[in-house]
C-alpha cells in the first residue's frame, strides 16, 4: 500500500475523524524564486499530523504525528520517514513539558507555539523547541507581539521572522528581510512535488568554495560561502545598505596571506582575518577584522584592523552566485567580489620582506 499523505496514517493509532473535526492546510517556504519545502498538514483538537517535504541540501520527506492536551500543548510527537522503520519519539513530560516539537521548515509545529500564544496576553514568550534524535540541541523560540495580527518570531539568533496570524493564532504568512517567505495555502499536491523536488534538489542554499593564488611570492586565500541571487534584487534588500555585511553567508570569510600586504597605503600584518563590507550608495568599505572563526552575523568592530575603500563598478550581466577572486596584475593583484549586477574590489601589493 502506497504511503500517501492523503490517506494521513495517523502513526499513534488515532480514531478516524468526521471531516467538521479536522483543520486541513498547507505551508510553501521559499527563498527568493526558489521552492525550498512544503508542508501539509491536518489538525485536530488532540491531533497533528502533516508530511514535510524539504529539498536542501538534499531531498527529505517526513511524515509526523503529534498528539495534543486540552491546553493545546504537545503531549507525544513522533516522525519518520516514509518507507524506512526508524521512528523517532519524543514525550513532552517533565522538563519538555510546555515544550514544542520543532524540524526545520515545517511550520505547522511552529503554529503550536503561535496558538497558545495568541491565547494568552504576554507581550513576549520564550518558548523550546525540541527536535527528533538522541543529539539533536533543543532550540529556543521567542514570540513577541509586534499589532493585533502579527508577532516576531526568532528560531534562529538573529533571524527574525515576521509573522502574520489569524484571531486563532493561526500562521497565514511570514517574512524574513525580504528573502525567505512562508505562505499558507489550502492544499498541495504534496505526491508529485516530493518525487519532483528528490529529482532536483536544491543541493546546499550557500555552498563553502575556496580559492588560492601565488601573488609576487605572497599565498593568498579565500574561503567563503555562496549565496544565490535566485531572483530577488541583492544590493539594497538582500543585502541592505548602510549594514555590514559577512560578505557571503554562514561563516564569516576568512582571508590569509603569507605576506605582509600593502592595500591602498595601509598594511596588511601576515596572518588570517575575516573579511567584512560595509555597502552604500556612496561607496563600499572593505573591513579586515582580526577576529577568525565565528558566524558571519558576529561582526565585533573592536576587532578591525583596517578599513579600506572600494572600486565599485556596474558590470554588464547579472552574476547569479556570489563569486569572490584574487587576480594577479604587475607585481600585485586585486581581490574582487561580484553579484547580481556589482562588482566591488581593493588592489594590493605584497610587501618585500624586512631589509630587501
Amino acid at each position: 500500500m502506497r504511503d500517501t499523505l492523503g490517506s494521513l496514517v495517523l502513526m499513534l493509532g488515532a480514531v478516524a475523524l468526521s471531516a467538521q473535526e479536522v483543520e486541513r492546510g498547507a505551508f510553501i517556504v521559499r527563498i527568493g524564486t526558489d521552492t525550498v519545502a512544503v508542508e501539509q498538514f491536518a489538525r485536530s483538537p488532540d491531533r497533528l499530523d502533516g508530511r514535510c517535504v524539504v529539498r536542501t541540501p538534499r531531498t527529505l520527506v517526513r511524515d509526523y504525528a503529534t498528539s495534543i492536551g486540552p491546553d493545546g500543548a504537545a503531549r507525544r510527537f513522533e516522525v519518520k520517514t516514509p518507507g524506512t522503520t526508524e521512528v523517532s519519539t519524543i514525550e513532552f513530560d517533565g522538563d519538555r513539558a510546555g515544550a514544542i516539537p520543532f524540524v526545520g521548515n515545517c511550520w505547522a509545529l511552529l503554529e503550536l507555539a503561535t496558538r497558545r500564544f495568541a491565547a494568552g496576553r504576554e507581550a513576549a514568550l520564550k518558548q523550546t523547541g525540541i527536535p527528533p534524535g538522541p543529539n539533536a540541541e533543543p532550540r529556543s523560540i521567542t514570540l513577541e507581539r509586534r499589532g493585533r495580527d502579527s508577532v516576531t518570531l526568532t528560531v534562529i539568533e538573529g533571524v527574525p521572522y515576521r509573522v502574520a496570524l489569524d484571531a486563532a493564532g493561526r500562521i497565514q504568512g511570514a517574512a524574513w528581510a525580504g528573502d525567505w517567505t512562508v505562505s499558507r495555502v489550502s492544499g498541495l499536491d504534496i505526491e508529485r512535488l516530493a518525487a519532483e523536488f528528490t529529482r532536483r534538489p536544491l543541493g546546499p542554499l550557500s555552498p563553502r568554495d575556496s580559492v588560492q593564488v601565488t601573488v609576487g611570492g605572497a599565498t593568498l586565500s579565500l574561503n567563503y560561502g555562496r549565496p544565490a541571487r535566485r531572483g530577488r534584487v541583492v544590493f539594497g534588500n538582500v543585502v541592505p545598505w548602510n549594514a555590514v555585511w559577512r560578505t557571503g553567508a554562514n561563516e564569516a570569510t576568512l582571508f590569509t596571506t603569507s605576506a605582509d600586504l600593502d592595500v591602498a597605503g595601509a598594511t596588511i600584518p601576515a596572518g588570517r582575518y575575516t573579511l567584512w563590507t560595509l555597502p552604500t550608495l556612496a561607496g563600499w568599505t572593505l573591513i579586515v577584522s582580526r577576529n577568525t572563526g565565528q558566524w558571519g552575523t558576529e561582526y565585533d568592530a573592536r576587532h578591525d584592523l583596517v578599513r579600506l575603500p572600494m572600486q565599485v563598478e556596474r558590470l554588464d550581466r547579472p552574476v547569479e552566485r556570489f563569486t569572490m577572486t584574487i587576480e594577479p596584475r604587475g607585481e600585485g593583484g586585486v581581490l574582487k567580489l561580484e553579484w547580481d549586477d556589482t562588482g566591488a574590489w581593493v588592489a594590493f601589493r605584497p610587501k618585500p620582506p624586512a631589509g630587501r
